[in-house]
């Protein structure tokens, strides 16, 4: 989602709180607890984000959902 798509979807929302940045850590975040290898294009996106704590987190997520695929358990991967 691009900066405008989200203003344009939030506009008058508490959402626009959060901003677009939160929303898609807290995206990352999600991911890294539930994701699937289904969900490692859109972790690629938000590794290519411009703020550091997507990319952050995006990375984190990946790496995790990797190992759970690669140990066929979830493991505690940073």
């Amino acid at each position: 989602m691009s900066q405008a798509e989200f203003s344009a979807a939030f506009k008058g929302s508490p959402m626009k709180r959060a901003k677009l940045r939160g929303l898609q850590r807290n995206a990352a975040v999600a991911l890294r607890n539930v994701g699937t290898t289904d969900d490692l294009a859109a972790l690629e996106a938000g590794r290519s984000q411009e703020h550091a704590l997507v990319c952050e987190h995006a990375e984190s997520a990946r790496r995790r959902i990797e190992a759970y695929d690669n140990a066929g358990a979830r493991t505690d991967v940073a």
